[in-house]
């Protein structure tokens, strides 16, 4: 390939760069500007109500965030959020996904009706996980009903809160997980599987010494997918179903900075929450990323 004289990119690189350069221009604008413009936001203080400028405090905004009882709370909530749910719907949808390796009859149907729920949109989903956990008249209490069970408030306690929104978020996202690891189980080249046969491999050691490492790669992408949402964009879900009641037993960080920043209009703490959500998530993402070298050696 000739270079272009007097420059060091070719010409099918300059044609490349300038082909995805309003690309980069959308994204500078709809996610890195308003990134940074956050970042400057959480060490300022904007008093909007009183018809005041923005002024800079430093790590204030962290500081008394970091020192109040409320956000740790909120903090604590939603890790413990993030734990709960991103493993079981990882263990579950790995289960499902190897029984859709099985030849089964009607897998297409079946894999249909699993992914059903990933389909739905998020609020509507917990529209109908409210409904489902009405203490009165809602479903799940009414077939509790048959066994003896007195109705619950799956909503409205403050031991049982957060395992309902748990609930409901798994029952929506398990099927990510399903797909995205059975996609995984497809790329396994079958020969590996007839070696360990002929090797006289039990089932659980084909499972532990060929399966787990060959999804190794798929297993890390789905992990960190689902963490960083599920600590980042835990919003609507959380909202619908409690509002993020009752007290602080369901507020998480997403709802939290919401209401800080858009209801109490204390736009620098509130971005201060924000950044520092991401900076939890990505805390997790890199935990993950160390677990992955340490399952290499």
């Amino acid at each position: 390939m000739r270079k272009i004289s007097g420059s060091p990119l070719t010409k099918e690189a300059m044609i490349g760069f300038l082909m995805v350069t309003p690309a980069l221009a959308i994204l500078a604008i709809v996610y890195f500007y308003p990134l940074f413009y956050n970042v400057d936001l959480s060490f300022s203080r904007w008093p909007i109500t009183e018809g005041l400028s923005k002024y800079y405090v430093g790590l204030d905004n962290y500081q008394n965030l970091f020192t109040s009882g409320d956000f740790q709370k909120v903090l604590g909530n939603t890790v413990f959020f993030t734990v709960t749910s991103v493993p079981l719907e990882f263990f579950l949808g790995l289960g499902l996904a190897l029984l859709l390796t099985k030849e089964i009859k009607g897998k297409n149907a079946f894999t249909t009706l699993l992914s059903l729920p990933m389909i739905v949109a998020p609020v509507i989903a917990a529209l109908a996980w409210r409904w489902f956990y009405q203490f009165d008249f809602g479903a799940l209490n009414y077939l509790l009903s048959f066994v003896g069970v007195k109705p619950i408030l799956w909503v409205s306690d403050v031991n049982i809160a957060m395992y309902s929104v748990i609930i409901a978020d798994v029952w929506t996202t398990t099927p990510f997980m399903m797909l995205i690891l059975y996609a995984g189980l497809q790329m396994i080249p079958i020969q590996l599987y007839e070696a360990a046969k002929i090797d006289g491999a039990s089932q659980w050691q084909i499972f532990w010494h060929v399966t787990l490492p060959s999804l190794r790669t798929v297993l890390v992408v789905a992990l960190m997918i689902r963490t960083i949402d599920a600590f980042t964009k835990l919003f609507d879900m959380v909202y619908v179903i409690t509002g993020g009641g009752p007290g602080y037993a369901t507020q998480v960080l997403p709802i939290y900075a919401y209401k800080v920043g858009l209801n109490f209009f204390d736009l620098g703490r509130g971005a201060a929450i924000s950044m520092i959500t991401l900076m939890f998530s990505a805390i997790m993402v890199a935990v993950i990323l160390i677990a992955r070298s340490s399952w290499r050696k």
